[in-house]
């Protein structure tokens, strides 16, 4: 669907709550000595600022740091070694049983160890914030953390509902019959003991910027059925659905499967539609509904309901549904996440430098995150749908080979990585193969990136090529041993890292020899043999049984099997024997691993996900959110070349699971996205977005919109969501390269262009002066209640021109336009192509052209009489029966056997009857 979701976002941090009226005029402190009764409870307190910050004493610091406007007060203490403690002037001790509520906006946070907002409550002695108080701590982006006394025991923390930087929130802390609750947005995240003794009330900022609306303390007269007698430590967790969806919606196109785990075989399913109407029905099998045929013409939003489990979250459902949701935020994330906030000129500039941690391009790239050919690849397979696309915002400074304003995104990004590398003079295995994609794609890329760029980088990059010294910028995690010689062939297999995909050198090598080519070099042989001894190593050697070789590659997996399709079917002539058996044989592997109720691709048939490596963060569950996000890359992949059908769809099914996988159709219901519910950040639709985000580190990624945060650990598989946020979670730049590699493989997927004729139908062949229609079947629904366009390039011989396609209508899944083959010069024995897409990821169509339509006769047949003389074709595509003039009209029938006579003694000249046949014809047509 082109257009926004008609259902409301779920935003749970974004609750506004209103206010009792009846503060006094120019008081910034209400403190009735004989408040009135209200339904929650007697007001105690109500502090709103409109008088500045009369009524408070500061505790450290001083009040001159506090600002207020509005109504509103606000500090920023992350220049602060401390933090800054207000205190209640004059004091207010609070009842056994009360209820305090502070509605506050965090404006920016100071780094991990930031407490933004501390809601300090029975606080015996406010001359010391670390005695004798209880203290509820905000953290960033919405966990808790509750101490008693603040800064010196910590009784618990944990996750809680979002909490959107710039956004209002209410933080809540209730006590009764001895325990404390403390509540967010309205969301329980912690019960624990209540201090012995009462006391009065603080506020409190650490590392933060932070603005407090108002402060208000009732008594609590009635006891909330709901509070707990006993406390349960800090155990928030969302509700979870037993009905699991792809939260924000799914492609028109494509698989459609949803996972009710705890639903037995045969139980029915419906999907209904925003007013409850049943729009289609199933059963349950395995764990899994599949609505796949369910093709609405509206969008929705949808829910599937199953008997005995309830029902979905709201969904859509559209054509290129994922596209239109994916790709702003793909490229938005590669933008935010370069090194030095993409000023290239600053003077620190370097390696390891500052905002620069483990790469010379983006900020937490490393040599093995293959930027630069995942946005070649993104780019390539679906070109119109990023040529439009620009970041007014992003910034591009101290390049030496700027581009044009009207320059595209993604090629910015393309030659951004491209002069990072260049300027840093790289000479590292990968980083070298990076450039290597660059060159290729320079042909696609010359209408903005200038040729005195891809002159640089040739001439650099074919001396070292061969170089075997590779002592500039090796990763940290440089774990496999090897040499910088990228003509040999390389058996090593990397670690659970990512850091050394198998094959990684075969594209590189191919793109080299496709280079070498059009330069002319005598040497582009080397670089194809290469590429072929790879390939040969891999056929013979891999054991895809060994899940070493396959997920446990992480989120490099990727690059080993879309490698060896991009041989197969660029070069047949040179691929190993046993390579499409090889291809295969690793499809049936990985359909064999996923034979289970999320359609996931396991580790080994006992185990779900990666498990421990070197490198590889906590205990027995490390962060696998990019094998998850890039898994349809090879799985589309080797769906393309596949002999078995069936085998094919099933690929596609997997590999829809695992995008479905990342919109939350997985143990935790959670969005891989932590911010996956927000507007700025998120995705379109999402509901519940993953438990949290690692702040700072070396990518500084919080807040840079679509980074992919986290998937589910083998814990919580095959469906435990209890346990919560365990393992590492960390987002990375190669996760979301590897996003682009399935983005990029989907959309392949997903493309087809056609030849038509005048009815509709498909031509297999073309006339100079018969218009024909082209035909795009792609990802290109993107915009919101408009006819999407784009460009096939039609080319004859060395002519070419871009045809405008346009929709029929919104939301259509084909885009059309016309052509006339004589605008190209085109004559018959010519071969018109018309194509979308560049490189390895174009779709074409081809037809001759020809002086005739086809005419599928198979012998001349004149009236209803079959001469039985073959119908022969001659040079020009004309048949006999065409040449003979049977398909016109005649005067007279004497006029029709005078010409045939005539016209076939040439015909036979021309070698196209025998004396025979052309004898028969006569007859055939004299007696007709």
């Amino acid at each position: 669907m082109a257009g926004l979701r008609a259902h409301a976002r779920r935003a749970v941090a974004k609750v506004v709550a209103g206010m009792v009226a009846g503060v006094m005029a120019g008081a910034a402190l209400a403190l009735p000595s004989a408040p009135p009764a209200a339904a929650r409870g007697e007001e105690l307190l109500r502090a709103d600022f409109t008088g500045g910050m009369a009524g408070w004493r500061a505790v450290t610091g001083s009040l001159s740091e506090w600002t207020t406007a509005e109504g509103r007060a606000t500090v920023d203490t992350r220049g602060q070694t401390s933090g800054r403690y207000l205190t209640l002037d004059p004091r207010l001790d609070l009842p056994e049983n009360y209820e305090v509520t502070a509605r506050v906006r965090v404006e920016a946070t100071g780094g991990a160890s930031s407490r933004p907002f501390n809601l300090i409550t029975d606080w015996a002695d406010p001359a010391d914030v670390r005695a004798a108080n209880l203290a509820a701590q905000v953290m960033p982006g919405g966990g808790i953390t509750v101490a008693r006394p603040l800064a010196t025991t910590t009784v618990c923390s944990g996750p809680g509902p979002l909490v959107v930087q710039g956004d209002w929130f209410d933080l809540t802390v209730r006590r009764a019959r001895g325990v404390v609750v403390v509540e967010i947005a309205g969301e329980r995240v912690a019960s624990v003991a209540a201090r012995e003794g009462s006391g009065t009330i603080g506020i409190g900022v650490y590392l933060a910027k932070v603005s407090i609306d108002s402060l208000v303390a009732r008594t609590l007269p009635q006891i909330p059925s709901d509070h707990p007698t006993q406390p349960g430590g800090c155990s928030w967790s969302a509700a979870a659905k037993l009905v699991v969806v792809n939260q924000s919606g799914y492609d028109l196109e494509g698989p459609k499967r949803f996972t009710a785990p705890k639903a037995a075989d045969g139980t029915a399913f419906t999907v209904v539609d925003e007013g409850g109407a049943v729009r289609f029905s199933g059963a349950v099998r395995g764990g899994v509904g599949d609505f796949t045929a369910f093709r609405p013409a509206d969008a929705g939003p949808y829910r599937v309901v199953v008997e005995g489990s309830g029902s979905s979250f709201d969904f859509g459902i559209g054509p290129a549904w994922t596209f239109r949701v994916a790709y702003r935020r793909a490229i938005e994330f590669m933008s935010g996440t370069r090194c030095y906030f993409g000023d290239a000129g600053v003077s620190w500039a370097g390696f390891n430098a500052s905002q620069c941690g483990w790469s010379v391009m983006w900020r937490d790239g490393d040599t093995y995150s293959f930027e630069i050919p995942t946005l070649v690849d993104l780019y390539a397979a679906n070109p119109s749908a990023f040529e439009g696309l620009r970041l007014d915002t992003a910034v591009y400074k101290g390049l030496r080979h700027p581009l044009p304003a009207d320059a595209p995104e993604i090629v910015r990004l393309i030659a951004w990585g491209t002069e990072m590398l260049l300027d840093a003079r790289v000479n590292t295995t990968l980083w070298k193969e990076q450039l290597a994609s660059f060159l290729a794609a320079y042909p696609d890329l010359s209408p903005w990136v200038p040729r005195a760029l891809y002159e640089e980088v040739r001439d650099y990059l074919f001396p070292i090529w061969g170089q075997q010294e590779r002592g500039r910028f090796n990763s940290a995690y440089d774990y496999t041993a090897h040499t910088g010689d990228l003509f040999q062939t390389y058996t090593q297999l990397g670690t659970g890292k990512g850091e050394f995909p198998p094959g990684h050198s075969i594209r590189p090598n191919l793109d080299m020899y496709e280079v070498a080519l059009r330069e002319g070099r005598a040497d582009a042989g080397r670089y194809l043999a290469a590429a072929t001894a790879n390939a040969r190593w891999i056929v013979d050697n891999l054991d895809w049984a060994d899940p070493r070789t396959t997920k446990g590659q992480r989120q490099s997996e990727y690059v080993t099997v879309p490698s060896l399709v991009r041989f197969l079917t660029e070069y047949p002539g040179h691929a190993p024997s046993g390579l499409l058996a090889k291809i295969e044989a690793w499809a049936r592997t990985a359909v064999d691993r996923s034979g289970n109720l999320w359609d996931f691709r396991k580790y080994s048939a006992d185990r779900w996900t990666i498990p421990s490596f070197s490198g590889g963060g906590t205990g027995s569950d490390p962060n696998e959110t990019g094998n998850v996000a890039g898994f349809a890359a090879p799985a589309l992949a080797a769906a393309g070349v596949v002999r078995d059908a069936s085998l094919a769809a099933r690929l596609r099914e997997v590999a829809a699971a695992h995008v479905d996988n990342i919109f939350g159709r997985n143990p935790t219901g959670r969005h891989a996205t932590y911010r996956a519910t927000t507007e700025r950040w998120g995705f379109e639709g999402a509901d519940l977005g993953w438990f949290s985000e690692y702040q700072g580190g070396v990518g500084m990624l919080q807040g840079v919109p679509g980074v992919l945060d986290g998937s589910p650990k083998n814990g919580h598989y095959p469906f435990n969501p209890a346990v919560g946020n365990i393992g590492h979670t960390e987002g990375w730049v190669s996760f979301n390269t590897a996003w682009n590699a399935s983005l990029a493989w989907l959309a392949a997927d997903r493309t087809a262009v056609r030849l038509l004729g005048p009815d509709g139908a498909p031509v297999t062949r073309v006339q100079p002066d018969s218009p024909v229609t082209v035909e795009l079947t792609a990802p290109l629904n993107l915009t919101a209640g408009a006819l999407d366009s784009a460009e096939v390039e039609v080319r004859v011989g060395d002519e070419v021109v871009e045809v405008a396609v346009k929709e029929s209508a919104p939301d259509a899944t084909t885009l059309r336009g016309v052509i006339t083959p004589s605008q190209l010069g085109a004559s018959p024995g010519e071969v018109l192509v018309a194509s979308y897409g560049h490189g390895d990821f174009a779709r074409s169509v081809r037809a001759p052209v020809t002086a005739c339509a086809r005419d599928s006769a198979p012998t001349v047949v004149v009236g209803e009489a079959d001469s039985g003389v073959p119908n022969a074709e001659d040079p020009q595509g004309c048949s006999l029966a065409q040449r003979l003039g049977l398909d016109r009209d005649w005067p007279d029938h004497g006029s029709l056997v005078s010409y045939v006579a005539r016209e076939s003694r040439a015909l036979a000249a021309e070698g196209l009857l025998t004396v025979a046949q052309r004898a028969r014809l006569i007859s055939t047509v004299a007696g007709s």
